[in-house]
């Protein structure tokens, strides 16, 4: 079997903090090694970036009556449509409906709770959401 060498470079986005990666040593056997690699920390911010784009047009949606307080929070805690169906126990299609103004302003204290719980914040920042 072949040995693979296991990236050891500087990852800023995990603090300084290395992962761990299952390898083989040179019997074979399966170990544990510390790693660190500049692509995932590439990665990871380009993610981040974009999260921050969606979030930025959210509100602009949001301004326009288009898009609901939900879908802010959303790319805000870096959320996509199907976790957060999954996190508030919710069809996909449903969730996406609640990102909808005209929608949204429908929901009762019940549902919207699912949400603040989801996003860890109380339901007066969802339904008294400012730009």
């Amino acid at each position: 079997m072949e040995k693979i060498e296991v990236p050891q470079e500087e990852n800023k986005t995990l603090d300084g903090i290395k992962k761990v990666m299952y390898t083989t040593d040179n019997d074979g056997e399966f170990k544990t090694a510390n790693y660190g690699s500049s692509v995932e920390e590439f990665a990871t911010q380009v993610a981040v970036e974009e999260y921050e784009v969606l979030k930025q047009e959210s509100l602009e949606n949001i301004k326009k009556g288009l898009s609901s307080p939900i879908e802010y929070f959303m790319f805000e805690n870096r959320m996509d449509l199907p976790t957060l169906a999954s996190v508030v126990g919710m069809f996909q299609f449903r969730v996406k409906r609640h990102l909808k103004m005209n929608n949204f302003n429908k929901l009762n204290d019940k549902v919207l709770s699912k949400y603040a719980e989801a996003f860890n914040i109380k339901i007066e920042e969802l339904k008294d959401f400012k730009v």
